[in-house]
C-alpha cells in the first residue's frame, strides 16, 4: 500500500509516496530509509548525478550536465518512488530518476563507503611479516591465467591484497611475460626499456646487474610516477648457494614503527629525500630526480607509497641540520626492521615472482656466476592503474552487482 504524505521543507511542500522505503526532504538533502538504514542524499549531489540522457552519457559513462545552468541551492518540487527507483522533480523543471540500489551503493555512511571501497575501488591490503610469507604468497598457473578470467582475477586480487604472488610453469622463453602482461593491458616503459634482463654484467651502470648482494630496496624511487608492480621471470637459476630473493612488507614495518617508534616514524613520513639515477642506457643519457619521504601517507594517514634504495638515495636531504642525525637513526631502524621481518625465497626456473614495487622491499643474496653456473631473469613493470582497471572489469563481469555502474 502506498501512502501519501506532505513534508514541509525550507522552501517547499514535498509530496512523498512511499512503500517500505520512507523519505523526507529537510533543508538540503533527501533522507531515505533503506533496509533499516537512514541514508541522506544532498540535493546538489543528486542533481549533479542525474542519470538521464541530458545529464549523463550512458555509453561513455560520463557526466554531460550543463554546469553553466546548475544551481547549488537546487530544491526538489516533488519526490515519489516506484518499486525500485526514486523520482525527483526539481525546481528548475528537470526530472531525475535513481535506482535505489545505485543510491545505496553510493551513500554517505561510513559502512557503505567502506563496502564500495573494497568491492570496486581497491581491495583492502593485508600486512604480513616474513614468518607468514608462505601463507600469503599464493601460487598461480601460467596457462590458467592466460585462459581463465577467474584465474586472472584471483591472481590480480591476491597481488592487490598481499602485494605478492607467484606464477608457476611459465615457458622457458624471453617473451613469456608479454602474454601475461597482455592479459592486463600493457607494461610501463622506463629508460631501461619495456623489459630488462637481470644477470651479471661487468662494468654495468646498475648494481642490480651484479652477482653481489643486492640490498633491500624499491625500484626506481626517482620516478614521480613510480612503476607499481614488478614482475621477474626466472629463466636460469644459479645452482650454487645464494641468489635467494629477500622480500619485506614495508607497510608492516612502517606500522610497527608507528606503534613502537612514533618519533622515528614521523621523521620518515615528514622529511623529503632526493632520489636520483644518472647514467646511460641503450646509448641514451638520463638524469632522474624526485623528492619524496621514505614513507608516503595520504590525508587519512594511510600508507600509499614506500621509497627506499641505498644506491638511489641522493645527498640532498630537505630538513634542518639538527634533524639530520635523528633522520639517519630512523632510516637505519627502518632498514634493520625490514631485514628482521623479511622472508627469504629462491625462485625456480619457470617462476614469475610478482610483487608490489611501492609496498615491498626486495633484495637478493650474493651468488656465484661462472660459465656453467649463471642466473638470468627477465623483468617488466606494470602500473597499478592498469591492474586495478582490469581487476574492476573482471569484478563487474564475474560478480555482477546492480550498484556498480
Amino acid at each position: 500500500m502506498f501512502v501519501l504524505r506532505q513534508v514541509q521543507s525550507a522552501n517547499s511542500t514535498v509530496k512523498v509516496f512511499f512503500k517500505n522505503i520512507t523519505k523526507r526532504c529537510t533543508h538540503n538533502f533527501i533522507q531515505l530509509e533503506v533496509d533499516g538504514e537512514n541514508l541522506k542524499f544532498p540535493h546538489i549531489w543528486l542533481r549533479d548525478n542525474c542519470q538521464c540522457n541530458q545529464c549523463f552519457h550512458s555509453t561513455a559513462k560520463s557526466r554531460i550536465i550543463d554546469y553553466s545552468n546548475l544551481k547549488i541551492d537546487v530544491k526538489p518540487k516533488s519526490i515519489n518512488k516506484d518499486e525500485n527507483s526514486l523520482h525527483v522533480t526539481w525546481d528548475d523543471g528537470h526530472t531525475s530518476q535513481f535506482r535505489i540500489e545505485w543510491l545505496k551503493f553510493r551513500s554517505f555512511t561510513q559502512e557503505n563507503q567502506s563496502k564500495y571501497y573494497e568491492s570496486i575501488y581497491k581491495p583492502r591490503r593485508k600486512r604480513w611479516n616474513g614468518s607468514e610469507f608462505f601463507q600469503v604468497c599464493s601460487k598461480h598457473n601460467y596457462n590458467e591465467i592466460l585462459q581463465s578470467d577467474k584465474a586472472l582475477f584471483q591472481w590480480l586480487h591476491n597481488i592487490s591484497v598481499y602485494g605478492i604472488a607467484l606464477i608457476q610453469n611459465s615457458p622457458n622463453k624471453e617473451d613469456a611475460l608479454d602474454e601475461i602482461i597482455s592479459r592486463i593491458g600493457f607494461s610501463k616503459e622506463t629508460h631501461y626499456g619495456e623489459k630488462f634482463t637481470v644477470q651479471n654484467v661487468q662494468n654495468t651502470s646498475n648494481v642490480a646487474y651484479l652477482s653481489n648482494k643486492l640490498q633491500l630496496h624499491t625500484d626506481l624511487p626517482y620516478y614521480e610516477y613510480c612503476p607499481g608492480v614488478n614482475m621477474l621471470h626466472c629463466l636460469v637459476q644459479t645452482k650454487s648457494q645464494g641468489g635467494e630473493n629477500l622480500l619485506s612488507d614495508a607497510h608492516y614495518t612502517a606500522m610497527y614503527m608507528k606503534d613502537n617508534y612514533p618519533e622515528q616514524y614521523k621523521l620518515l613520513t615528514g622529511i623529503e629525500v632526493e632520489w636520483s639515477d644518472i647514467g646511460t642506457e641503450n646509448e641514451k643519457q638520463f638524469f632522474k630526480l624526485y623528492r619524496s619521504p621514505i614513507i608516503v601517507v595520504d590525508s587519512n594517514e594511510d600508507i600509499i607509497r614506500i621509497n627506499f634504495s641505498i644506491p638511489q638515495r641522493g645527498s640532498i636531504l630537505s630538513c634542518p641540520v639538527e634533524s639530520v642525525t635523528p633522520w639517519y637513526e630512523a632510516h637505519k631502524l627502518f632498514f634493520d626492521l625490514n631485514h628482521k621481518f623479511a622472508a627469504k625465497f629462491k625462485t625456480q626456473e619457470g617462476d614469475i615472482l610478482v610483487f608490489d614495487n611501492i609496498r615491498l622491499l626486495h633484495g637478493r643474496n650474493k651468488y656465484e656466476d661462472r660459465t656453467n653456473n649463471s642466473r638470468k631473469l627477465i623483468g617488466a613493470y606494470v602500473d597499478w592503474d592498469e591492474i586495478y582497471s582490469t581487476w574492476r572489469c573482471l569484478k563487474v563481469k564475474l560478480y555482477p552487482h546492480n550498484g556498480y555502474i
